[in-house]
């Protein structure tokens, strides 16, 4: 009897000592916070895809009265302050929340001001979805590791039907992308988002399942969208020069190779550009088009 008893406490011992440690792995990360982070993302939302990079720094900023960290919006393989747009902050409170606010004077219908995410939730609770109505719940909550690292996961969705909108990661944001708006989720040919990769002072920490690499914004994803034709190429095939044509603002291209490598950068602003690709290798090439629109990908033959 003795031994039995003896058995029963030593085993809930350690039941004990294993759950304590276990407590102990486990340490809250917030997502504002010291150091660089990148964000690189896509969204489809009526029939465009975007492609977007966001930087949080640790640069303060005032947007009516309250402090922020500054947020930066840029689509280059390298982030640089003075080239990328500051679209405003974020700021995390000591109950986990995290708001975004953008700059006086910015606009950008995309990005809703307010409690982008929350991290105090727990299952049952509701997240409201500004600006609309609409009420989210947390379905489920569990703990992934990443690098090592433990980090809480929030399934926010429907209650009644199971339909699960995003996740939220720990430290790390939405897992459709870090400012994607999850009202497009309720709206019939709405979009959807993705984030495919996060970066904490350079250490890659996220990558989606479907990459390869964060710097190609082609490489791992699909063709997930019709032949765009508001952008066009000629001559294709060329061997000296190819003229960009677009039916809206053209703000920057990129020419990739076939290995994904970014070849040619340029800044345009314009509905036209002409590029001289004569010392190119002939091969197949992939151009990348950022318009007022979204991102949109051509292919180019040189010859």
């Amino acid at each position: 009897m003795k031994t039995i008893v003896y058995k029963l406490i030593l085993g809930l011992f350690f039941t004990l000592f294993a759950f304590n440690l276990n407590a102990q792995d486990y340490e809250y990360i917030p997502l504002v916070k010291p150091g660089l982070q990148i964000w690189t993302t896509t969204a489809t939302t009526e029939g465009y895809q975007h492609y977007n990079k966001f930087a949080l720094t640790e640069e303060d900023t005032i947007i009516e009265g309250v402090g922020y960290k500054k947020l930066y919006w840029f689509q280059d393989s390298v982030f640089d302050s003075l080239t990328a747009e500051c679209i405003g902050g974020l700021r995390e409170n000591a109950q986990k929340q995290v708001f975004y606010k953008g700059k006086v004077g910015y606009n950008n219908e995309g990005w809703i001001n307010g409690l982008i995410c929350d991290f105090s939730l727990d299952v049952g609770d509701t997240f409201h979805i500004p600006p609309s109505s609409l009420f989210v719940t947390i379905i489920n909550i569990d703990t992934i590791e990443i690098n090592n690292i433990k980090r809480r996961r929030l399934s926010l969705g429907m209650y009644d039907t199971g339909f699960e909108v995003c996740k939220y990661i720990e430290g790390i944001g939405n897992d459709l992308g870090l400012m994607f708006n999850i009202l497009l989720r309720f709206v019939i040919g709405g979009g959807n988002g993705k984030l495919l990769c996060y970066e904490h002072n350079g250490d890659l920490q996220y990558i989606a399942e479907d990459r390869t690499n964060c710097r190609n914004p082609f490489a791992g994803l699909t063709d997930i969208l019709i032949e765009d034709n508001s952008i066009t190429l000629y001559p294709n095939p060329t061997s000296k020069e190819v003229n960009i044509s677009s039916e809206n603002t053209i703000n920057s291209i990129e020419v990739f190779n076939s290995l994904g490598q970014k070849v040619y950068q340029t800044n345009v602003k314009a509905k036209e550009k002409t590029l001289d690709i004569y010392s190119l290798s002939k091969g197949v090439y992939t151009i990348g088009v950022n318009t007022e629109k979204g991102y949109i990908r051509k292919k180019l033959i040189k010859n």
